[in-house]
Order: C-alpha cells, then sequence, then structure tokens
C-alpha cells in the first residue's frame, strides 16, 4: 500500500509536471481609444467686401465775382498805390535814375518823394442826380482836395466786377485840357475792375498802365 501511496502521492506532487501548462494570460486589452473629435466645420473665407471709394469732389465753383457798383457806391475815395503799379513805377524809377546821373542816393531819395506823393492822390464816383461822375484828385500840400479831372461818364456793358466807361460830357480839373469832349469810338474805353471789396485796377492807357488803388 506505501507503494501505491508513494505513486498516489508521486502523482500528486509532479500534477503540474503531468499536466499540459496552462494557456498564456491573455494580453491586457489596449486601452479603449477615446473618439477623435471631428473638426468642426469652418465657415468659408468671407470675400473681402468691395472698397467704398469716395466719390471724387465736384470742382469747386468759381467764386462770384465782386460787383463793382457795390465797391464803389457812396462815393467812396480810393488812395493810389504806385508800388502795385508796375508800369508807372517802372515808369518813375526810370525817370529817377535818370535825373540822379549815376548817385544811387539821389535815385533812392527820388522814389522815395515819387511813393510819399502817389499816396496823397485818388479817385472816385460820385452821383450828380441821374449821372455818375468820374473824380481825379489829389491832397495839396496845404492838406485841401485838388481836382484834376471831374466829369460825367457813359457806362458800357461790361462784367459784373468792371465798369466800362467813357467821357459823356465837359471835364473840368487840372488836367481837364487832355480829355477829349467829342464822342468816342465803342473801342475806346476806360476800364475800372474790382479786385476784391477794397481794391479797384484802373486800366490807364500807356505808359501807365494798371493802376491799383485801395479803399479808405
Amino acid at each position: 500500500m506505501r507503494r501505491m501511496t508513494l505513486i498516489v502521492t508521486g502523482c500528486v506532487f509532479s500534477l503540474a509536471a503531468c499536466k499540459d501548462p496552462p494557456p498564456p494570460a491573455p494580453p491586457p486589452a489596449p486601452p479603449e481609444a477615446k473618439p477623435v473629435a471631428e473638426p468642426e466645420p469652418t465657415a468659408p473665407p468671407t470675400a473681402p467686401s468691395p472698397t467704398t471709394i469716395a466719390p471724387a469732389p465736384s470742382p469747386t465753383a468759381a467764386a462770384a465775382p465782386i460787383a463793382i457798383q457795390a465797391v464803389i457806391a457812396d462815393g467812396a475815395k480810393f488812395q493810389f498805390s504806385i508800388k502795385e503799379s508796375p508800369d508807372a513805377f517802372k515808369l518813375q524809377t526810370e525817370r529817377c535814375t535818370a535825373e540822379a546821373k549815376g548817385d544811387a542816393a539821389k535815385a533812392k531819395a527820388c522814389l522815395e518823394e515819387v511813393e510819399k506823393e502817389s499816396v496823397t492822390e485818388g479817385i472816385r464816383f460820385e452821383k450828380e442826380g441821374d449821372k455818375l461822375l468820374w473824380v481825379s484828385y489829389g491832397i495839396g500840400k496845404d492838406g485841401k482836395e485838388e481836382t484834376y479831372l471831374r466829369g460825367p461818364i457813359a457806362l458800357l456793358d461790361a462784367p459784373a466786377d468792371e465798369l466800362h466807361f467813357q467821357p459823356a460830357g465837359e471835364f473840368t480839373g487840372k488836367q481837364a485840357a487832355g480829355i477829349p469832349t467829342g464822342k468816342l469810338p465803342p473801342d475806346k474805353f476806360m476800364t475800372v475792375k474790382a479786385i476784391d471789396a477794397k481794391t479797384i485796377v484802373m486800366q490807364s492807357p500807356p505808359p501807365k498802365g494798371a493802376l491799383t488803388y485801395h479803399k479808405q
């Protein structure tokens, strides 16, 4: 019986060797894959809005001409400015230079005297009944006004900022002898143009040319 027991015992202790080895443990389950979030659909790129182009500014309207009648109204006096009258200033400069005969100081003194005297000269337009008179004057050394020319004028068609006129009767004054008394051709007339509310330019026959005056 002991043998049986030993054999049985032997078989019990060696059971592990007698049996097929157990199957290997299954590999651990892979970690559960997390679902990949699908990218949110992006809005299609918006086309850039067209640049708004501001309309080109309309050309600035030309300033309305100064009405010459308003500028010369009420017998307004206008003082002569020889420095702003190129032809007349050139004429006097040449005269002073010739008289100075190379003496620069003398020529300068002559021109200064011309400028001093020029501011005493002026013009104005006066109403006398239904007539319009043109007056050219100067201030004498005694401070009194001296009339160079005074007489009626006839207005011709002209732009709003200009006065075109001709003598329309007898003139008086220190220089009246040079004023024609007969009717002049239509193309022979004096012109006064308003530059602004206080400045006028009178177109005088050569060699004086354009003469500038400022309202006093």
